[in-house]
């Protein structure tokens, strides 16, 4: 089956390899601005075993771009002309591409066994300033059941994609460094645990979140709900303690984001009620 989309004068057609679907690990082909995935070994690959995630980030106003990750016989986790592609950059809004010996992918092949403790950094550029949200289109294989987490690294924040979209807010620009697309969600070291057990103290009641901190003056404060979205943004602190009064939320798990005036980032869930 194929899945054909028109998004800010680009069209993006992606075939994949399956029963339903040919080769989606294949070479990206520029022809009349068109980035498309065809495959010219489907009934050699059709059999392998596989197991894969496409990835859409897109906004409110059209802007779109997939990807493609997936785990499949025959790949390495180096970068393989068979199973990857490059991706062509030629959407003029966004680009959105996981990142691999230093070559930006639209498509990625990764090596079997699978091994949940794998990382695959992801990238994006945009000309766009705003909201983009960043979403599971479809999985197979494992994945129906497996966890797929995005780890935002600006706001130390995981989301299992299978529960929840992320949205996320951004400058224009391009940024490789900031999410990351993993098989679990353990990525604080108990050192980590500790300092913000010991460091920072959150307590709620009645709609009142009273945020303490035991060593440093707090010099900002982020709340964030578990998609990701902005609820709170306090700065220039300068104090131990800070009650947020003004929060809008239902009952809900917040995060809540502190920077302490020595530079220390320290992120804690709280029950918001």
């Amino acid at each position: 089956m194929k899945k054909i989309f028109i998004t800010v004068g680009i069209l993006v057609s992606i075939c994949s390899f399956g029963q339903s679907k040919t080769n989606a690990f294949n070479n990206a082909i520029s022809e009349n601005n068109i980035q498309s995935f065809e495959s010219s070994t489907t009934s050699k690959t059709s059999a392998l075993e596989k197991h894969r995630i496409w990835l859409n980030m897109t906004n409110t106003e059209g802007a779109f771009k997939q990807l493609l990750v997936g785990y499949i016989e025959g790949a390495t986790n180096g970068y393989d002309s068979k199973f990857d592609g490059i991706s062509l950059d030629m959407n003029p809004y966004i680009d959105f591409y996981s990142i691999n010996s230093n070559r930006n992918l639209v498509i990625q092949g990764r090596a079997l066994p699978f091994n949940e403790s794998d990382v695959v950094p992801l990238g994006y550029r945009t000309i766009i300033k705003g909201e983009f949200t960043i979403s599971i289109d479809e999985v197979d294989g494992m994945f129906f059941t497996h966890p797929v987490y995005l780890e935002d690294k600006l706001n130390n924040t995981i989301i299992d994609l299978r529960q929840n979209d992320y949205t996320f807010t951004t400058e224009t620009g391009v940024f490789n460094n900031r999410f990351v697309l993993r098989y679990t969600s353990n990525t604080l070291s108990t050192d980590n645990f500790e300092s913000a057990n010991n460091i920072i103290s959150i307590g709620v009641k009645n709609n009142v979140i009273s945020i303490s901190s035991n060593v440093e003056n707090m010099d900002k404060i982020f709340v964030y709900d578990v998609t990701g979205k902005q609820l709170s943004n306090i700065e220039n602190i300068k104090d131990t303690q800070l009650m947020i009064t003004d929060l809008s939320a239902t009952q809900q798990i917040l995060l809540v984001k502190v920077l302490l005036e020595n530079g220390k980032s320290i992120t804690k869930k709280t029950l918001f009620k």
